[in-house]
């Protein structure tokens, strides 16, 4: 019996599938953190802030996905094996650096902020 793994996703914003990017990176998730108190450490909850980093690959052929004006959208991760990563009330937070290297595709990347994650 072998393993198999997720290796490849499908990736959606407003249900627009976006096939020109190399991946996708989801934010680290903070539950909870350490407070100091004078004589012991406690921890108290925090608002979750969920975030996704896309590395956008530029098309030649065509006109570049304008990532600009997302806002209060719906990004979904398909894993291709039943799950999903729906996140909403996605916004982009900020369009990074473009690379030009000579040797690969240009790319840039993307970051965006959400209200929600959820996994179905």
């Amino acid at each position: 019996m072998s393993d198999e793994y997720v290796s490849r996703v499908t990736l959606e914003v407003n249900g627009q599938v976006i096939d020109d990017f190399d991946s996708v990176e989801e934010g680290e998730l903070e539950h909870r953190k350490a407070v100091n108190l004078m004589n012991k450490t406690g921890s108290c909850e925090v608002t979750e802030r969920p975030t996704v980093s896309v590395d956008y690959i530029i098309p030649k052929d065509k006109e570049e996905f304008n990532f600009k004006d997302v806002s209060d959208a719906t990004l979904v991760i398909d894993r291709g094996n039943g799950t999903r990563i729906t996140y909403s009330g996605v916004c982009t937070a900020k369009v990074g650096r473009t690379k030009y290297d000579g040797t690969d595709a240009a790319k840039k990347t993307i970051d965006f902020i959400a209200n929600e994650r959820s996994e179905e």
